[in-house]
């Protein structure tokens, strides 16, 4: 079900919602961001619109994992320019906290095009903070989608051989 969820988040548009202000005050964006800073100098930052010709483009979908026990957050941010690729799987709790399930992806991210892109290699904090979930109608079927701000840090290594290094980043997923 997870290759299913990766894919929809690849090829996939929803129906367009206009920026506004939610229901408790707050601006919706108009792009997706991130910023991840990787010990030893390297940084990802940029941004990536939260519409494609007008419609939406969904970063995280949420579906429950039997199992897991639990919802499974997973998805793809990739900037249109190909440079940069971040890919999550993450358990939610019934608090909607994560955590990097035993099997699956948890986090991963660097170039797009390179096979190696940096993971895990140690304990990971992971603080997920203005969680909110919409359906959105897909192809005359509805899917969870999420928007959220993900804050993480811990040793993580580039490929398979690297070398663990400590990684701090944030991503900031826009409400539809």
């Amino acid at each position: 079900m997870t290759v299913f969820l990766m894919a929809l988040c690849l090829f996939t548009a929803c129906s367009k919602d206009s920026d506004k202000n939610d229901d408790n005050g707050t601006t919706t964006t108009g792009e997706h961001t991130y910023n991840i800073e990787v010990e030893g100098g390297t940084v990802f930052n940029g941004s990536v619109p939260k519409e494609t010709a007008g419609y939406y483009y969904p970063v995280a979908f949420v579906e429950y994992d039997e199992d897991l026990g639990s919802d499974l957050l997973a998805g793809i941010l990739q900037d249109a320019a190909g440079d940069f690729q971040f890919g999550l799987g993450l358990a939610l709790d019934s608090n909607n906290q994560p955590t990097i399930p035993d099997t699956g992806i948890g986090l991963t991210f660097g170039q797009r095009n390179s096979q190696n892109k940096y993971g895990p290699a140690g304990p990971i904090e992971l603080t997920l903070s203005n969680y909110e979930e919409t359906i959105l109608s897909m192809y005359g079927e509805e899917a969870r989608v999420a928007s959220f701000t993900l804050q993480f840090s811990g040793l993580f290594k580039l490929g398979q051989s690297g070398d663990p290094v400590n990684v701090t980043g944030e991503i900031v997923v826009a409400k539809p």
